[in-house]
């Protein structure tokens, strides 16, 4: 900056010596701008430097940053100009607003940064949830490979038995009547597998038979605990003593579930889910199969009709 203001100097001193200042001022002042501006492109092109401001919360910034340096032009220019003078009730008003302008900086920051470390915590947490249900998913697997094996050397046993002994065959029938192999669900999404695993294994002790029939991919939206919340929810409606087929298809950004049986199988008047995933649900009748369908996230009209 020292050497530019130098070779202007003597770049545009001949000026000074016909007394044409502001001559001199206006072409000194623009050279040295655009001396300044080949220097700057220079710099961010040989340091591969990218200017990125991700929002507008730098305004302030900016704003406070041009009163200040107009403050400081203004006592240089009174320094240096002795006929210079200014209304001292501006430059107290100029001040005012800078410490006003820099209180709100350190409240909009402030603000800033602790949502960003609420989010950092709500990111750590679910990373060690999905960690805690991952171990909770490979045990159930490994228990129920366990149940599975147990299943078939019962029944082993029970054809070894051939009805020889029927006290044998009656333990072996209540013991599996009571623990029946159920296959977990295995979406690839670990969160969404054990949680509806676990809802389904529930509802069959309230002698509620679920066929899960899952049309999805693995996503991270499926793992997310509201959107499992709300498909708990839909089951809490389900009857006693049913027979259905949870159906969850994925259409894009939208999810739909679907539940049907042979039988009138829904509480349709209990049902009074509350939750901004649901778009829209209806239940219908149709060849001799009751449906209940929920669509989930979205308004897209094509995929409202597919309902």
């Amino acid at each position: 900056m020292n050497y530019i203001a130098l070779i202007n100097y003597h770049l545009f001193s001949p000026l000074l010596s016909i007394n044409d200042t502001a001559l001199f001022l206006i072409l000194a002042g623009l050279t040295s701008k655009i001396i300044l501006i080949i220097f700057t492109i220079y710099l961010i092109k040989h340091l591969n430097y990218q200017i990125i401001v991700p929002n507008k919360q730098y305004l302030l910034v900016i704003i406070t940053e041009m009163i200040v340096f107009s403050i400081i032009g203004i006592f240089g220019y009174a320094g240096v100009e002795t006929t210079a003078s200014y209304n001292p009730l501006i430059i107290c008003l100029l001040l005012i607003v800078v410490f006003i302008l820099i209180i709100i900086n350190g409240i909009y920051f402030n603000m800033v940064y602790t949502e960003k470390m609420q989010y950092e915590k709500q990111l750590q947490k679910e990373k060690y949830i999905k960690q805690s249900l991952r171990l909770i998913q490979n045990i159930s697997y490994d228990i129920d490979d366990k149940k599975h094996r147990i299943h078939w050397i019962l029944e082993h046993i029970k054809h070894l038995n051939n009805d020889t002994n029927p006290e044998i065959s009656k333990a072996i029938e209540q013991y599996q009547s009571k623990n029946t192999y159920q296959k977990l669900v295995a979406s690839k999404n670990p969160v969404f597998d054990i949680l509806i695993s676990v809802k389904i294994n529930r509802l069959q002790d309230d002698n509620i038979s679920i066929k899960p029939f899952f049309e999805i991919n693995q996503n991270e939206k499926y793992d997310d605990l509201d959107f499992i919340d709300v498909i708990s929810e839909i089951l809490n409606y389900v009857k006693r003593n049913s027979e259905i087929t949870l159906h969850i298809k994925g259409q894009g950004i939208y999810t739909l579930v679907e539940l049907y049986s042979e039988n009138d199988f829904y509480d349709y008047d209990r049902c009074k889910i509350e939750s901004d995933l649901i778009v829209k649900k209806k239940n219908i009748y149709k060849d001799g199969i009751y449906y209940m369908k929920f669509l989930l996230k979205g308004t897209d009209d094509d995929v409202r009709e597919n309902l």
